[in-house]
C-alpha cells in the first residue's frame, strides 16, 4: 500500500503566498515511487486580498501547483469581510465557509499543518 502524505498550508497574510508556494513545490519534489502526496492551501484573513485580483505571476504559480493536484481554498468569511465576491475569483480557487474550521477539520483527518 503506497504511503500517503497530506500537507495543509495556512496562508493568513498577503506576503506569505510566496513561502506557501515554495513550500508546496518543495514538498512535491522528493516524491518516492508509490508515494502519494496531497497538498491543500487554505487562505484566510488578509491573504485573500492577493487574489482579488490575482497578479499574473501569482496566478501562474497557483495554476502550476493545481496541475500537480494542489487544491487551493479561500475563506468565504474573509472574502466577505474584504468585499470580494467569490464569483470574481479565478476558477482554480475554491472557497470554504470558514478557513479556521477547515484547518481544524483537516488536522483532525490527519493532515499535517504548516504555516509559512
Amino acid at each position: 500500500m503506497p504511503e500517503s502524505l497530506k500537507l495543509v498550508l495556512h496562508v493568513a497574510q498577503v506576503d506569505k503566498w510566496e513561502g506557501a508556494i515554495s513550500n508546496a513545490a518543495n514538498f512535491l519534489k522528493p516524491a518516492a515511487p508509490g508515494e502519494h502526496l496531497e497538498i491543500r492551501i487554505v487562505a484566510n484573513s488578509d491573504a485573500v486580498l492577493a487574489c482579488a485580483p490575482c497578479s499574473p505571476k501569482l496566478l501562474e504559480l497557483l495554476e502550476m501547483l493545481t496541475k500537480h493536484g494542489v487544491e487551493i481554498f479561500l475563506c468565504k468569511n474573509s472574502l466577505k469581510k474584504h468585499g470580494i465576491p467569490a464569483d470574481s475569483l479565478p476558477p482554480i480557487l475554491k472557497t470554504v465557509p470558514a478557513g479556521i474550521r477547515t484547518l481544524v477539520d483537516l488536522q483532525n483527518e490527519g493532515w499535517r499543518y504548516v504555516r509559512p
